[in-house]
């Protein structure tokens, strides 16, 4: 059975990103638009996936009141580098709790200067988490990050977890042979997916395009790591595609994550379209990201079966939406 409530889709094939933490059950549950609950969604009878604690149960369990939202943390950058013209590095004092929270992959906070409102939010993927300092690479563009490049403080609004779609596949992958395609920023998404895999005893081949930032800013902290090449090659010319090709025929690939522009996803799908169906592919969240929270619709994304999902926090399969 599938809903179709309020141009939102519920299926059995989606997933909260938040479902079963400390966030859930959420705003959306008040009114009726929770991404996992049938029931929380208008439903009238129970058709979810969920196999964590009951989310409608919560809710009642709670006096139908829905969880405190994320929380704003005041923090002291404690290092800023410019990397090149328009490419910044932050690392940022955290505390062993919030690195604890940040350090999964696909992890991304909002982020801005200390003085301003939260108009001023900028969704960032956390690059790195080193002795619970939070490493940031993000490029100066507009006036949000311009402000961001500013003072010695900033505010910092999360853990949110939906910054790769398709992310939970990496649970299931051990002794294997992954593929990572990064173009350009996106390189900010590849170094705690690598870190996973390599601690889980997987042979990565991680395809580097410098893009239009002319920079492979994530060399330093993917060297030390184990089992992992690196190939620099542009990902967006003939030459990319005969690498991703060459791997394909030397090894058994279990996992592909494209981390670059929807541009770069569509390519990369469109090569291993001739893989086996049971190939894991995740990519970056490259969605307007404005709340986070699935309240403002701004990362309502339509899939190529009509549905429409709050992409900031839906678990959504990315072949559902490059084919």
């Amino acid at each position: 059975m599938k809903w179709f409530l309020g141009g939102i889709n519920l299926n059995k094939s989606f997933e909260c990103i938040d479902a079963g933490s400390i966030y859930c059950p959420c705003k959306l549950a008040d009114t009726n638009n929770c991404i996992s609950c049938s029931h929380l969604n208008g439903g009238d009878c129970c058709d979810c996936r969920w196999n964590g604690v009951c989310i409608l149960y919560e809710y009642y369990m709670n006096g139908k009141k829905t969880k405190p939202m994320r929380k704003e943390f005041s923090c002291k950058i404690d290092e800023r580098n410019l990397i090149n013209e328009n490419l910044m590095l932050l690392k940022i004092e955290g505390n062993e709790d919030m690195a604890e929270e940040l350090k999964n992959p696909g992890t991304y906070v909002f982020l801005r200067n200390y003085e301003d409102v939260n108009y001023y939010d900028s969704p960032m993927s956390v690059m790195d988490i080193c002795e619970n300092k939070i490493i940031i690479v993000y490029q100066i563009r507009g006036n949000k990050t311009k402000r961001l490049s500013q003072g010695d403080k900033v505010i910092i609004r999360g853990p949110y977890w939906n910054g790769i779609l398709g992310v939970k596949s990496l649970n299931k992958i051990y002794n294997s042979n992954c593929l990572i395609a990064a173009r350009g920023i996106g390189q900010s998404s590849v170094v705690l997916v690598t870190k996973f895999l390599s601690e889980r005893n997987n042979k990565i081949y991680l395809l580097i395009d410098k893009g239009n930032i002319n920079s492979i800013y994530i060399k330093e902290y993917i060297d030390k790591l184990n089992n992992v090449e690196i190939i620099e090659k542009n990902l967006m010319e003939n030459e990319g595609e005969k690498s991703i090709d060459e791997i394909f025929s030397r090894d058994h690939i279990a996992l592909v994550f494209s981390a670059g522009s929807d541009i770069l996803h569509q390519r990369v799908s469109d090569i291993i379209k001739k893989c086996p169906k049971d190939l894991n592919f995740m990519v970056t969240n490259n969605n307007i990201l404005c709340c986070g929270e699935g309240i403002c619709g701004s990362c309502v994304k339509r899939l190529n079966s009509g549905y429409k999902v709050r992409a900031c926090k839906t678990s959504i399969n990315p072949k559902e939406i490059f084919k």
